[in-house]
């Protein structure tokens, strides 16, 4: 929620925040005007709906450009192993002949951390079914009998399949816990 009242033209940094991140309340908070506001001008304005409705697909094209990129050339992260994160070291010998391993440091006398390069399927794949018809899945895989799929077209069914299938199991493991031997 804004703290101070908007500026007299709140709409051209509302505007440019909505092209740059698609979120209306994050640009609604950086034009410090209320989102209410925002929807009256834009009932009652058509040419700031038409601003708006092009300002936002600015953003969103922007948002798919990015999440095209992690999906494609991917992005770089710190290697973390056992909570901590993996420096580059380089291999020193002493005079001695005893081998040993350093912290290698940048410019600034700071640790380098390792960089893993990183893909995003997800995003890739979410971008790739917004756009083609062929990516998109409109039914659940759900293992039947002997692993065979099993589609369950709505969330209904899905979930009294997936209870079902949790009751079959608790079935199992209580037959599993009686005794063979005390049935003979």
């Amino acid at each position: 929620m804004p703290t101070h009242y908007p500026p007299t033209d709140w709409r051209p940094a509302f505007l440019a925040s909505l092209r740059e991140c698609p979120v209306i309340q994050r640009a609604c908070d950086l034009a410090m005007v209320e989102r209410s506001t925002v929807f009256r001008r834009r009932q009652t304005d058509k040419e700031f709906a038409e601003a708006y409705d092009e300002a936002m697909e600015a953003g969103i094209d922007r948002a798919e450009q990015e999440a095209f990129r992690r999906g494609v050339e991917g992005f770089t992260k710190p290697v973390v192993h056992q909570g901590r994160v993996v420096y580059l070291t380089r291999r020193e010998v002493d005079a001695e002949g005893n081998e040993h391993y350093v912290v290698q440091l940048d410019d600034q006398g700071q640790p380098v951390p390792l960089l893993e390069r990183t893909y995003s399927d997800a995003l890739l794949g979410r971008v790739l079914a917004a756009r083609r018809s062929s990516y998109r899945t409109s039914a659940t895989e759900v293992s039947g009998p002997g692993g065979a799929p099993m589609q369950v077209a709505d969330a209904s069914a899905r979930e009294a399949r997936v209870a079902a299938i949790l009751e079959a199991a608790r079935a199992r493991r209580e037959a599993a816990a009686i005794d063979p031997e005390s049935l003979a």
